[in-house]
């Protein structure tokens, strides 16, 4: 169309997502992605065993990466603690 200039693409310039576009990074689950996990077995359970796996998940998204608590075991000892 006249008045137009044809020689910037727009489309080509934006990137909706940069990381999409970065071959040599492999996805990775998320650090507390087993303490989620537990929560959602817990939530598949009969009776209910959400409370303390819940707060593990949440120990852990607050912990600093290393550092993250054990994982919840609702036949050890200290899991009712």
């Amino acid at each position: 169309m006249p008045g137009q200039d044809d020689t910037h693409d727009d489309k080509a310039s934006f990137q909706l997502n940069r990381h999409s576009n970065a071959p040599s990074q492999a996805p990775h689950a998320h650090r507390c992605n087993n303490h989620l996990e537990d929560v959602l077995k817990g939530l598949s359970s009969w009776p209910l065993d959400v409370s303390q796996p819940f707060h593990r998940f949440l120990d852990c998204l607050k912990s600093q990466p290393g550092n993250e608590p054990p994982r919840y075991d609702p036949s050890s000892p200290s899991a009712s603690s």
